[in-house]
């Protein structure tokens, strides 16, 4: 009878110890980096010509990095006018920065453009400008700056 036992734990220690390896190579796979987007030139600067009003993360298809980073100088539907040049600079430099956590890959101000029914990314860009405008968000450092024109 204690020999029964001794094997029962034993086996039951070991699947636990399976279970644990498991586990983590699971959470070593799922918190794998991305990879960086690529600077973008003036070129990758151009409007977006799709208006369909489709969801951004249903247009956005792997290895097409040039939209999902494209710079965006004019949020729809988001007055900044209050702004003055370089805390409109702030703003813009983290919007064109931060991802949208939609899924969708795009730059939040991108996003705001290719889907303006985003309800991830409409309450963390007014958030953003609610910042910059009270003075929490005072400097951009180490953030994307706006292309030069060539």
């Amino acid at each position: 009878m204690r020999a029964l036992r001794t094997r029962t734990l034993w086996i039951g220690l070991g699947a636990v110890l399976v279970l644990l390896g498991g586990l983590a190579v699971a959470m070593v796979q799922w918190r794998r980096p991305t990879a960086v987007p690529p600077r973008l030139g003036a070129a990758d600067r151009a409007a977006p010509t799709d208006t369909s009003g489709d969801r951004a993360i249903d247009r956005a298809r792997p290895g097409e990095g040039s939209d999902k980073s494209r710079w965006v100088d004019e949020i729809p539907e988001l007055d900044v006018s209050d702004l003055d040049g370089g805390r409109l600079a702030i703003f813009l430099r983290h919007a064109n920065s931060e991802r949208c956590t939609c899924g969708c890959g795009y730059t939040l101000a991108a996003c705001r453009v290719y889907d303006s029914t985003c309800e991830k990314s409409e309450p963390r860009v007014v958030a953003l400008l609610d910042s910059v405008r009270r003075g929490d968000i005072t400097d951009a450092r180490g953030l994307r700056e706006a292309p030069t024109p060539h």
